[in-house]
């Protein structure tokens, strides 16, 4: 992932995205006693190996059209009709890595197949690296921009009836991909910026939300399983509940904070219908966010649950002889960064700042 943030032409982005999800594909399939795994691996390697041959033929149709491999030579490039397919396909491409509707197909089915643990690797680690080339590689940002309105609506609408953990907070990724790829869109300085304090936000929190759920670990990954934990572990569902109420955008969370501000360049830039659709999906998608809440704290426990706790505790609460001291300060320190942002988020904006000056000198 290192090498493919510094990467800078197209022979070693391709190198270093196959790299990366050559070990996904492995770590997808790691648990070998499980159907589910082996399916999900399967599912991931073939829609891999289609988005890596995508890949391939745009890299052919820039180098044929241009005679360039490097980042910053194709930005200034000549347009035409090599570019602009070449550009497409690479989007395309981009787009099955980072789970973007409407390529999204295989994020909910992988991530219930995958070991919880790799799951939380998933969702976080590989989007990390495509997001970076998307921003620097310039590419067509109608596409990009048509395939975040899909993917806002999809993630507010597909997780709606979702039944298990990990499904939902596959859905939950689609959704912010969406907001991600709006910012990206629109293409100005405040709509960048935006765009990657967006990144941070969901990093932070996805961190908070799977240290949790990984701790908890239900047996099953049914929401039904979080019934009571409130009543068991109160400070883990305080977690939970905060990390999910910041993913929904409700203030003063620092979820509310990169959606408003990314909402905010839209409608400066004039996308009143984009930033609209977008405020709707969020509102849709707060609904399954305070759904689990309500569960954790208003819902008698779930018989699973208490064997569970029954078998792994005897002190009445959900395992915490299984947290460590490594877990307590990972969730610790991401609830503290998504409850204290908004109130200095000065540091915040500079940084994004500096990378959007760092990434392009030449519109400063």
């Amino acid at each position: 992932m290192y090498y493919l943030l510094g990467s800078t032409n197209l022979i070693s982005i391709y190198l270093a995205l196959e790299m990366q999800t050559l070990c996904m594909f492995i770590l997808v399939a790691y648990n070998k006693n499980s159907l589910l795994s082996a399916e999900a691996g399967l599912k991931y390697f073939v829609l891999g190996a289609l988005s890596s041959g995508l890949f391939l033929f745009g890299c052919a149709l820039i180098y044929g059209s241009t005679g360039e491999l490097e980042l910053q030579f194709i930005r200034m490039s000549i347009v035409s009709y090599g570019v602009l397919a070449g550009k497409c396909l690479i989007t395309i491409s981009l787009l099955f890595k980072v789970s973007a509707a409407p390529f999204h197909m295989w994020a909910p089915d992988v991530y219930e197949g995958a070991p919880t643990w790799v799951a939380a690797l998933l969702s976080i680690v590989p989007k990390l690296g495509v997001l970076a080339i998307i921003v620097q590689i310039g590419l067509n940002e109608m596409g990009l921009l048509i395939a975040g309105l899909i993917s806002l609506i999809v993630g507010a609408i597909g997780a709606l009836n979702q039944t298990r953990i990990k499904r939902l907070l596959a859905y939950s990724g689609i959704s912010h991909m969406g907001f991600v790829l709006l910012g990206i869109a629109i293409g100005s300085i405040e709509s960048l910026q935006a765009s990657l304090m967006y990144i941070g936000a969901y990093i932070i929190t996805q961190v908070l939300l799977w240290s949790v759920v990984l701790i908890i670990s239900p047996k099953r990954d049914m929401l039904i399983e979080f019934s009571g934990v409130s009543r068991l572990n109160p400070m883990l569902a305080l977690a939970l509940a905060t990390g999910l109420l910041s993913t929904a955008g409700i203030p003063p969370l620092i979820g509310f904070l990169t959606k408003w501000y990314i909402i905010l360049a839209a409608v400066g830039q004039g996308y009143y219908l984009s930033a609209l659709i977008a405020l709707v999906c969020s509102v849709v998608a707060g609904v399954y966010y305070l759904r689990l809440v309500k569960i954790m704290f208003y819902q008698p426990l779930s018989t699973p649950l208490v064997i569970t706790n029954i078998l792994s505790s005897p002190h009445g609460s959900v395992a915490p002889e299984k947290t460590g001291l490594g877990k307590a300060i990972l969730i610790g320190a991401s609830l503290y960064l998504v409850l204290t942002i908004i109130v200095c988020p000065s540091l915040f904006f500079q940084l994004t700042h500096l990378i959007i000056l760092d990434l392009f000198p030449c519109i400063f």
